[in-house]
């Protein structure tokens, strides 16, 4: 008796059984059959916890895998930089305003929840004006802004003989004072604009968290109502679709450095686990309708994906070779040769 070689018998059973998967699979019954396999799937479902299917440390190993090791190939980037510039020279841009894709209400949502957060805009506003370098910014701006009226007021209210008059007598004087006077007097002026610039930020600070917060709403849907007429188009130009990709870039190397640190890989951990306990008792019947997908959603997409695909293996003779490679191993065992010769 040769195990490796099927028994007539054997033959013919295997073609009929080959002959019948593929009229299950790419005849009229195709529908049936998905059906009838997603309600017993389903059915099963109700009798299997999340816990007696996979345990947290196969996720979290599998999260792992693909957060923490894999690396994006370089023909992801070639895509990655194709989609970009597809997308963003799109005509729907042109087509499309900022309140056709944020309506109103979500703006209004958004802004108001914002707005309570009184706790981090006051955090926001100490860390801001209180800042060093913000205070610095702050009294160069002064400076020059009150140096710039100055200068406009002299040239916008006096007349030209006079002003001749007032530069001539200028030069006379700074004529007769040292060379390193008027340096001191910017110095002495922006010191004397730092020192105030304290008491200054200080009442900024007291107004910015007293701030009538009706008003600050009113005011940025103002601006709004302005920004959300406008087509999308307006606004992709500040952006170019090498922006896009570079950005991109940007953001995947940083995630490269991320997702190694050791907060990372706590925060994968704390919410797998989070997620587990939570739902480890459920069983799989359970955790589908908590995620929202339902015995019609299975059926629509398996009857969407499923016949196209079989009929391309069908008509290539990718699908018989690979029935039989499932069942033939069966037929040439040695159980099936002494079924039949018995």
């Amino acid at each position: 008796m040769n195990t490796q070689t099927l028994h007539p018998k054997a033959q013919a059973l295997l073609d009929a059984q080959v002959a019948y998967i593929l009229q299950r699979l790419t005849g009229e019954e195709l529908a049936n059959t998905l059906t009838q396999n997603i309600d017993a799937i389903l059915a099963n479902a109700s009798l299997i916890t999340l816990n007696e299917s996979v345990t947290p440390q196969m996720i979290k190993e599998t999260v792992y895998h693909y957060a923490i090791k894999l690396d994006l190939g370089a023909g992801v980037f070639d895509i990655i930089g194709d989609i970009a510039r597809t997308l963003h020279s799109h005509q729907i841009h042109q087509q499309t305003t900022l309140n056709d894709i944020v309506p109103d209400k979500h703006v209004e949502q958004i802004l108001d929840k914002v707005l309570e957060l009184k706790t981090v805009r006051d955090y926001i506003v100490q860390q801001v004006i209180m800042n060093p370098v913000y205070a610095a910014l702050a009294s160069d701006v002064m400076y020059y802004g009150l140096r710039d009226y100055l200068l406009s007021q002299l040239g916008g209210q006096q007349s030209r003989q006079r002003f001749a008059s007032l530069v001539s007598w200028g030069k006379n004087l700074v004529e007769r004072v040292p060379p390193d006077v008027e340096q001191m007097i910017e110095l002495n002026l922006r010191h004397y604009i730092q020192k105030s610039l304290s008491n200054v930020l200080n009442e900024s600070q007291s107004f910015l968290a007293h701030i009538d917060l009706q008003k600050l709403r009113d005011n940025l849907l103002d601006i709004w109502d302005d920004l959300k007429q406008h087509p999308i188009s307006t606004y992709k130009q500040l952006l170019s679709s090498v922006d896009v990709e570079e950005l991109f870039v940007l953001s995947y190397e940083f995630w490269r450095d991320f997702r190694q640190s050791s907060y990372f890989k706590v925060l994968i951990d704390s919410g797998i686990d989070a997620f587990f306990n939570r739902y480890g008792e459920a069983t799989l019947s359970e955790l589908l309708d908590e995620m929202g997908i339902s015995r019609e959603m299975l059926i629509s997409d398996a009857v969407r994906f499923a016949p196209p695909v079989l009929a391309m293996l069908q008509q290539k003779s990718l699908l018989e070779p690979f029935i039989r490679l499932y069942l033939e191993p069966f037929y040439c065992s040695a159980q099936v040769w002494a079924i039949l010769e018995a």
